[in-house]
């Protein structure tokens, strides 16, 4: 169950040190959320500061910070205030936070090591769109919505918050990042009329798109490839996929970054129903799903404790590739087929 916007807000308001995170391996939903929400509460915070002159109360300043374990993706630096982002290794400050507000992430593990600045007095906020979230925050919305990024721009509006620029240009992207650019199937009625408001604050959708989406670095085109040229198909499943390596990124200088995309370009393969990209990593092997018609990918990536949705999941693993293939071979029905 749902907690109302207005409780939220609230517990936000009664907040004095608050930070704000996301996923690890960060993607334009997690960023655009994030960074949306930290800019309202900058808001939030002068509006309330100057009801408070008004009224003559001594108020404090809330301390806002946007914690991130993984560095800001280079695609996305170039969000107005991208700058804003903190990377965990580098932030050294004592603060216990209050509130903890975690963004786009279907359980607490998803944060990485951010994990570790939330104290025994540390409430958390969990607001995501993923039908797979297990409601960890001790206040919880969950919206079956595109993105995050659409669940925050309902969240500032009815909390009369103004949107300027900044939020709506990092709400586009986070919206953009999780439609596939307006072609996946939640791309709704909803989400049309959403990004068209957001364009009324001079938000550019082609810079975006050139920036987030149409911009890559040399590593990243050898990286896409080398998938290109070695992706593997399983034709019984119409299952395709691609297993890569510590070693093999090394080799190709990738950075953490470079591997976002390349399980939705695996299935553009014309006889594929499902993608899947596995990554080693630090001792773990992380999976991407996609489904392109009917597979339940979410039902798929939970037999590795993972979730997502219905056509999009993920999940982390200390299995062995070839086991991971096994067992989703074996258990393709419960996806649908």
């Amino acid at each position: 169950m749902n907690n109302k916007f207005s409780e939220i807000l609230e517990i936000i308001k009664n907040s004095n040190r608050i930070l704000v995170t996301s996923h690890t391996s960060p993607d334009g939903d997690s960023i655009g959320s994030g960074l949306a929400m930290l800019l309202a509460l900058n808001k939030l915070n002068e509006t309330l500061k100057k009801e408070a002159e008004e009224k003559n109360i001594i108020y404090i300043d809330k301390t806002l910070r946007f914690i991130l374990e993984d560095e800001t993706p280079k695609n996305l630096k170039f969000l107005t205030h991208s700058l804003l982002i903190e990377e965990l290794k580098n932030y050294d400050s004592k603060y216990e936070f209050d509130l903890m507000i975690c963004l786009d992430s279907g359980n607490f593990d998803r944060v990485g090591k951010v994990q570790q600045l939330k104290t025994k007095n540390t409430k958390v906020i969990n607001m995501d769109h993923h039908i797979s979230n297990d409601r960890f925050g001790d206040y919880n919305y969950v919206g079956s919505l595109s993105s995050t990024s659409e669940i925050l721009f309902d969240f500032i509006k009815e909390a009369n918050i103004e949107l300027d620029h900044g939020i709506a240009e990092a709400l586009y992207t986070g919206i953009v990042n999780d439609t596939g650019n307006f072609k996946h199937s939640n791309t709704t009625k909803k989400v049309f009329k959403t990004a068209s408001e957001l364009l009324e604050y001079k938000v550019e959708p082609n810079e975006i798109i050139k920036n987030f989406l149409d911009t890559k670095s040399m590593e990243k085109l050898k990286l896409m490839g080398r998938v290109l040229s070695n992706f593997k198909f399983i034709e019984d499943q119409k299952l395709v996929y691609y297993y890569i390596s510590e070693a093999e990124l090394e080799e190709l200088k990738t950075s953490k970054g470079d591997t976002s995309g390349l399980v939705e370009l695996l299935l553009s393969y014309e006889d594929a129903s499902v993608s899947l990209f596995l990554k080693e990593d630090k001792g773990y092997i992380k999976g991407s799903f996609r489904s392109k018609y009917d597979v339940d990918v979410n039902a798929l990536a939970g037999l590795f404790g993972g979730g997502g949705h219905i056509k999009a999941a993920g999940f982390k693993t200390n299995k062995p590739s070839h086991e991971i293939l096994d067992i989703i071979i074996k258990n393709m029905s419960l996806g649908g087929r």
